[in-house]
């Protein structure tokens, strides 16, 4: 006996058994019993309702206020058929010809038109009508037509001939060693992007806060300062030699201060890029 509580008890003649701690197995389905038990259901349900179908049907409910109103339809089925009108008895009926006027009816026959309105001859003349025929060789003029008979093409090959013959037409008419147009329109719109793109991109050098000023307005600027530096030399020269009044010194002050900013201003546009500030 070991410790999963499983023993095996073994005999000379009588094998081997075995007691497990396991499941025990199922029994095995009587599926006979139970078709038998299926087949007996069904029959019960068919027998109910053949006996359902033999039940007299229920009357539909109709009111007490339309009960003594007979059927308009029932008088008509019930009322006798009326006679037959004495002039239909004459009338033939379908797929007979054998009625009592019809041997009896003349039909006027077609007049023939006038000789003169004819194109085909009429049949009783077909003996007197006389054939004129040409002794002419077929097969030579038939020989003669096909030598000058154009050959007939589909619409198909005539296009693609002439398609291709506008394409060497073009070929003949194009300019070797010419970059093309289309070309040099895209090598254009190249450089543009580029340019764009050159000017979009923001310049690692400038602080936050600021903007690049424009070529054209630095150039702008520095030809004003270099106009306002030449007046304000010019007033200075202007001024005494003698500097004996205050008014006549403080003024020199004013001006070389003035010519001295303008000096740091030129070094400053001077420079390839200027940095301006942006006004929040």
């Amino acid at each position: 006996m070991h410790g999963g509580g499983t023993m095996m008890v073994s005999g000379s003649g009588y094998g081997q058994t075995h007691f497990g701690g396991g499941r025990p197995e199922s029994r095995m389905r009587d599926h006979l019993s139970e078709n038998v038990k299926r087949m007996r259901q069904i029959q019960r349900q068919s027998k109910e309702r053949e006996a359902n179908a033999h039940q007299p049907v229920k009357a539909l409910w109709k009111s007490e206020k339309y009960s003594g109103i007979t059927s308009k339809i029932r008088d008509d089925i019930q009322r006798p058929p009326s006679a037959p009108r004495p002039k239909s008895a004459n009338f033939l009926r379908a797929h007979s010809r054998n009625g009592p006027s019809v041997k009896n009816i003349s039909r006027p026959c077609t007049p023939d038109p006038p000789a003169e309105k004819l194109t085909v001859p009429p049949a009783r003349c077909s003996s007197e009508i006389k054939f004129h025929r040409n002794n002419l060789d077929f097969i030579k003029i038939n020989g003669i037509s096909a030598k000058h008979q154009m050959m007939k093409r589909s619409p198909s090959v005539n296009a693609l001939d002439e398609l291709k013959k506008k394409e060497e037409e073009e070929y003949s008419k194009h300019q070797r060693g010419e970059v093309p147009k289309y070309l040099q329109v895209r090598k254009d719109q190249w450089k543009k992007e580029e340019r764009d793109r050159i000017a979009n991109t923001p310049d690692p050098e400038m602080p936050p806060g600021h903007r690049l000023l424009p070529e054209k307005e630095r150039q702008e600027t520095l030809k004003l300062l270099l106009i306002k530096e030449k007046e304000l030399v010019n007033e200075l020269s202007a001024l005494p030699l003698r500097m004996d009044t205050f008014r006549i010194r403080s003024q020199k002050q004013e001006l070389e201060g003035k010519i001295a900013e303008i000096d740091e201003a030129k070094k400053i546009f001077n420079r390839p890029k200027v940095f301006v500030k942006v006004d929040s």
